[in-house]
This record gives C-alpha cells, sequence and structure tokens, in this order.
C-alpha cells in the first residue's frame, strides 16, 4: 500500500474530526508493506504526529510482516521540521531506523528532466 504524507496528513486530520482515529489507523497497520511518499512537503501538527508515531509503533510491533518504505528528498536529521512534537518523532525515528536500510540517491530527477525537456520545447 502506497500512500503521501499529504494524503497521509489529510486521512488523520479527517479521522480526528470525526473520532475515528483507531478505524483510520487500523487500515494502514495490516498491510505487509507501507509506503509513505514525499515526508517533509507537509507538515504535521502535535496531534497528527502521535498519531504517525502511532502508526508506526504499531507496525513495528505486529506479528508478521511489517515492512515500511518512505521516500524523501529531506535528510531524516531534518524530518523534525515537518513534525510538531520533538519527543515523539524521536520515539517514532527509532522505530524506523532500528532495522533499517537505507538508500541515499544523488541524481537528477526524471521528473525535473521532463520539466527541462518541456521548457526548452517552449
Amino acid at each position: 500500500m502506497a500512500i503521501g504524507a499529504s494524503e497521509l496528513q489529510d486521512r488523520f486530520t479527517a479521522a480526528r474530526r470525526s473520532g475515528k482515529t483507531d478505524s483510520c489507523l487500523n487500515g494502514l497497520v495490516p498491510p505487509s508493506c507501507l509506503i509513505i511518499n514525499e515526508i517533509g512537503h507537509r507538515a504535521f501538527d502535535k496531534e497528527n504526529t502521535e498519531l504517525f508515531f502511532h502508526l508506526i509503533d504499531q507496525r513495528y510491533n505486529k506479528e508478521g510482516s511489517f515492512n515500511m518504505i518512505f521516500t524523501s528528498n529531506k535528510n531524516p536529521a531534518l524530518w523534525y521540521e515537518d513534525f510538531e512534537e520533538d519527543a515523539t518523532l524521536l520515539c517514532t525515528l527509532d522505530c524506523i531506523f532500528d532495522d533499517a536500510t537505507v538508500f541515499k540517491l544523488r541524481v537528477e530527477s526524471f521528473r525535473g528532466k521532463k520539466l527541462l525537456g518541456y521548457l526548452q520545447l517552449s
């Protein structure tokens, strides 16, 4: 299952407003692999940072496969800029990086190449 960080933030906010945070989390915990794209493109308020922690914690502690993939243009050391609760974020990062494999790619953006080609044709 793949979800963008912006969509995740929207789901968390809607779940809080409707009082269905448990249901929201329960829908995100079971997949054997959860991909969260574009961490750092949208700020999470304190309550949504706590929900993000609960999601990661529940996946980390569940039995069976709990693979998680995060994509970001930001170094994880800078994620604190987008999450409002520092202590909660530290616990979350501890779960994420406890047994992680990190790939740091320094390549040109494929989307950027398309944009440059479009700008040159115009």
